[in-house]
């Protein structure tokens, strides 16, 4: 996945020998190492709607017994998992794995370029790990789990 931030960052470039602004973020979980980070924030991200269902009453089982007929989509996922309360821990989670499977210019993409993202294009980058990455696995099994 390739992401253009709004505000470039100043990035080393290594065949100019100087710092140079760049835009586009290039992120890709490849390799075991990168299927293993993918499988351990969909268990995050199922471990949020567990604790949540553990909180339910018995009068919203119902009511979500009638609402599992129909088919989840990924925006709609986003939007329940955006007000569970857990949105701070998954964004530390996946900023975590930026820095292995995201890079700029040929660039890892560090810790210290994390700090220096603006705050949109960090929330932009942050929601489309989610809704590329992560939640059209989890709606896939949540919808054959319908059937």
């Amino acid at each position: 996945m390739e992401y253009e931030l709004k505000k470039p960052l100043q990035v080393y470039s290594k065949d100019k020998g100087e710092y140079e602004k760049q835009s586009i973020i290039v992120v890709s979980f490849i390799g075991r190492k990168g299927l293993q980070v993918m499988k351990r924030l969909q268990d995050e991200i199922f471990k949020v709607f567990t604790e949540q269902g553990k909180n339910r009453s018995a009068k919203e089982d119902t009511q979500k017994a009638k609402e599992d007929d129909k088919v989840v989509t990924t925006d709609e996922l986003f939007d329940a998992l955006e007000m569970t309360g857990q949105s701070s821990h998954l964004f530390q989670e996946i900023t975590g794995a930026l820095k292995a499977f995201a890079t700029i210019n040929g660039s890892k993409l560090t810790e210290d370029l994390l700090d220096e993202m603006d705050m949109e294009d960090l929330d932009a980058i942050y929601e489309a790990v989610i809704k590329d990455f992560l939640l059209p696995k989890i709606t896939s099994r949540m919808n054959s789990m319908k059937k």
